[in-house]
């Protein structure tokens, strides 16, 4: 595999220990002056019809939003996507996080291909209810910026399996517990495009500009 230049991408986790499963990912489309890069994740062990690699895509699943009606990720097909996991009653990183979000809302505030979903790690507590509260905090336009809870395994598997979101092991269980930072992009194809720091202002801007850059592609 060719590389044209090397990145390094920082992970930021509020937990420690365990095994995290370390990103694969292939450089594509144009590097300009260094300042816009994007990357394909987990290519899969397959081909497509055509003969070209295959990457991991974000499963279809069915989860409640937060006016409590269905919301499934499948949904999103054809979408550009932000995503991040957090908690209503956080009073560490996660509302810095969602006021992140909020300034991406604001940068494509309107435009339909751009989606926001943020997955409560706590549905015990953020019943649809108590997201449809956090969110009216923030301003959050629900035509654009979901808050979604659900059966705790379903969301904890869908973090680490389905976004490979840098956490501690689990098993989705009454002790398991998922804290992080992170926010994920994911492209029209649902294909995991990069990880940002969702606490850091300088990250968010990089993720609004590949935003900006895939948009352009069709």
């Amino acid at each position: 595999m060719r590389y044209g230049i090397i990145f390094f991408i920082f992970f930021f986790s509020c937990s420690t220990g365990g095994d995290q499963k370390k990103p694969v990912a292939d450089t594509v489309g144009n590097i300009s002056s260094g300042s816009q890069r994007l990357m394909l994740y987990y290519p899969t062990d397959s081909t497509d019809k055509n003969g070209n690699k295959t990457y991991h895509t974000i499963p279809g699943v069915q989860l409640i939003q937060q006016n409590g009606k269905l919301f499934s990720t499948n949904s999103l097909n054809g979408k550009i996507v932000v995503s991040d996991f957090f908690f209503a009653n956080c009073k560490g990183p996660c509302p810095r996080m969602t006021s992140q979000l909020a300034r991406v809302q604001s940068a494509f505030a309107g435009n339909p291909d751009v989606k926001i979903i943020s997955y409560t790690v706590d549905p015990d507590r953020d019943t649809a209810a108590a997201l449809l509260e956090y969110a009216k905090r923030f301003n959050a336009d629900s035509s654009q910026w979901k808050f979604v809870t659900g059966p705790k395994k379903k969301l904890y598997d869908l973090a680490r399996y389905g976004f490979y979101m840098s956490v501690d092991s689990g098993d989705g269980g009454p002790d398991d517990f998922i804290h992080s930072d992170q926010v994920i992009l994911v492209d029209r194809n649902a294909h995991i495009r990069g990880y940002y720091s969702g606490t850091d202002s300088v990250s968010i801007d990089t993720m609004i500009s590949d935003i900006k850059t895939l948009l352009k592609q069709q």
